[in-house]
C-alpha cells in the first residue's frame, strides 16, 4: 500500500510499524514472518499504516527516533529529533568546558542537553521551552537516560524564566525555595533567594558556558507550503520562526551575552540558506568568531559565535 502511494521508504515503514503493532523485535519479526498474527495484532498493524498513510511519520506513530545514539520520547508537542541536529551536539561538547554550565533554549524533547550531558559527564544544563507538554518530554527523557539530576527544566520563552526564576532551579511558590543542580555547593538543600539575585546582571560567577538553540527557522509563509508530515503533524510553534524566519535569532544574539561567561560561545542551528543573514545578527551585537559550519550534505547548518 505504502509503496503504491509513492512512499520512498514504504518497505522499511511497514516492517517499522509492523514489528510495533506486533511488539516485536526487528529480528523477531524476521524469525516468526511466517506466524499468523492475531486478529488484535492484524488491527493494530492496519491502524498504523493507515496513519502513515495520511502522512504521519514513523517515529510520530510509534513515539520515539533515535538521536546521538539515544531513544527519545515523542509527544504533539515535540518536533522529531534530526540527524543533521547531530553536529550542534558535536560542536557543544566540542565548547563546552570541563564541568561546564549549558543553557539549551527550545529544548523540546530534550536530546540536545541530554546527548551533550550523556558525552560530558561533569557537566550540567538548564532547559528551556514555552510548551508545558514539550518539557513533559523533555523531563521523561532526562529520567529515561539518567539526566534528571543534571538538568533544571523551566518554562517560559526564551531567556525570560531565567529572570523571573532562581538560576538553574525550580521554585516553591509557598515557601520561595529553590532546588537545582546548577545552584553549586548548595544543591540539594533549599536556598531563597530576593529579586536581586535573579537579574543576569548581579548573578555573578553564575554564568552559562555554553547556550545553544535550535529554534523554530521557517518564514511564516513557508510553514504553509511544507510536506503534510511536517505542516500538518509538527508543532506549529517549533517551526514558525516569524515572518522572515530570523526572529527567534534576534533575541538569542542581543540576550545571550547577559548570560555567557566571559569567553563563552553560542551555538545556534539554522536553516541551509540563513548563514549569512544569522552570522550578521551576531556581528552587529558585537560577538567575536562568528564562524557558519557546514552539515554531511555541505548546508550552512550551524552558526558559532563567543562573547568577549
Amino acid at each position: 500500500m505504502l509503496g503504491r502511494l509513492g512512499f520512498s521508504s514504504a518497505a522499511l515503514d511497514a516492517k517499522l510499524l509492523t514489528g510495533h503493532a506486533l511488539r516485536l523485535s526487528t529480528l523477531e519479526l524476521a524469525t516468526r514472518e511466517n506466524e499468523p498474527a492475531d486478529s488484535a495484532g492484524v488491527a493494530r498493524v492496519a491502524d498504523l499504516l493507515q496513519r502513515r498513510m495520511s502522512g504521519e511519520s514513523v517515529a510520530r506513530i510509534i513515539g520515539a527516533r533515535a538521536f546521538y545514539g539515544l531513544d527519545f520520547l515523542l509527544n504533539e508537542a515535540t518536533l522529531e529529533p534530526r540527524p543533521e541536529t547531530e553536529l550542534l551536539v558535536d560542536l557543544a561538547l566540542g565548547a563546552l568546558p570541563a564541568a561546564g554550565r549549558l543553557l539549551d533554549l527550545g529544548t523540546g524533547t530534550g536530546c540536545i542537553p541530554i546527548a551533550v550531558l550523556a558525552n560530558q559527564p561533569d557537566a550540567v544544563a538548564v532547559a528551556v521551552d514555552l510548551s508545558g507538554r514539550a518539557l513533559e518530554a523533555a523531563r521523561d527523557n532526562a529520567a529515561r537516560h539518567g539526566m534528571a539530576g543534571r538538568i533544571d527544566f523551566l518554562k517560559g520563552s526564551w531567556f525570560e524564566p531565567l529572570t523571573t526564576s532562581p538560576f538553574g532551579g525550580e521554585v516553591d511558590p509557598t515557601s520561595g525555595r529553590v532546588r537545582g543542580p546548577l545552584l553549586g555547593d548548595v544543591r540539594g538543600e533549599g536556598i531563597t533567594r530576593s529579586s536581586a539575585d535573579l537579574s543576569p546582571r548581579g548573578r555573578g560567577e553564575q554564568k552559562f558556558d555554553l547556550i545553544v538553540s535550535n529554534p523554530p527557522y521557517i518564514s511564516s509563509a513557508v510553514v504553509e507550503t511544507l510536506a503534510p508530515e511536517v505542516k500538518d503533524f509538527d508543532p506549529r510553534l517549533a517551526l514558525d520562526g516569524g515572518p522572515d524566519g530570523l526572529a527567534p535569532y534576534r533575541i538569542i544574539a542581543k540576550e545571550a551575552s547577559d548570560w555567557l561567561a566571559p569567553e563563552g560561545w553560542v551555538l545556534v542551528e539554522i536553516g541551509f540558506d540563513q548563514g549569512a543573514a544569522v552570522s550578521a545578527l551576531f556581528l552587529e551585537a558585537g560577538y567575536d568568531d562568528v564562524t557558519i559550519h557546514t552539515d554531511l550534505n555541505g548546508l550552512d547548518r550551524v552558526v558559532a559565535a563567543r562573547h568577549i
